[in-house]
């Protein structure tokens, strides 16, 4: 009963001097938060998605655009691209996924160039290894199968048998290389994973700034 006359007390006594009484916490935000927490998964998937399709358009039309009526070297070149990006997303991957935010806690501390940036990535590991080693690099995987189908055309001078040839071994170079490349470089991306995601997000520095 005290406590209660106390607190009507405090609203007459607000009243009278023209505040308010103390409202209550709002709590819509905090309940939008838990629906966007609770399907967290399905828009990242949705993202995901939409993400792909784009980067898969826009691949396709680069490598359709400068493989198409193109010399032999100009489609070995188009590979050799693919490749290279390919496995620079996976070595990305592999370091950012391996690498810990409290390496770079001093240097964001010191206000280093690419320090904090360097710490939302390794927060952000699993998202970003994602878009690196599943939609850059089966990005590539898919799209460097119409290089390869290019270079079959030139390498298979005559008859259907030549061209399952030169297919077959296009295609095993290609995951050959694939493959073999990533796993060479894993080990060199888990070793020196500081390195590599400090320098990748000091380079990110240069088209978006840090907050």
């Amino acid at each position: 009963m005290d406590n209660d006359t106390e607190i009507f007390s405090s609203i007459n006594e607000s009243k009278e001097s023209g505040e308010k009484p103390p409202s209550k916490p709002v709590r819509k935000k905090k309940k939008k938060n838990k629906k966007l927490k609770k399907y967290a998964w399905l828009i990242w998937g949705i993202s995901v998605f939409f993400l792909s399709f784009a980067l898969t358009v826009v691949f396709s039309f680069l490598t359709e655009v400068a493989v198409k009526d193109s010399e032999a070297f100009v489609c070995v070149l188009v590979l050799f691209i693919l490749l290279i990006l390919n496995i620079t997303c996976d070595v990305l991957a592999n370091a950012i996924m391996s690498c810990s935010p409290e390496a770079y806690h001093a240097m964001a501390s010191k206000k280093i160039k690419g320090a904090k940036r360097a710490v939302t990535f390794c927060r952000n590991a699993s998202k970003l290894s994602s878009i690196f080693a599943d939609v850059i690099g089966d990005i590539c995987g898919i799209v460097s199968g119409a290089a390869g189908a290019a270079l079959v055309v030139h390498m298979a001078s005559a008859g259907s048998t030549g061209k399952l040839i030169a297919s077959i071994l296009i295609s095993a170079v290609i995951g050959a290389l694939t493959v073999g490349g990533k796993a060479l470089f894993k080990h060199f991306a888990v070793t020196f994973n500081r390195q590599i995601v400090f320098g990748f997000a000091r380079f990110t520095t240069f088209f978006i700034k840090e907050r």
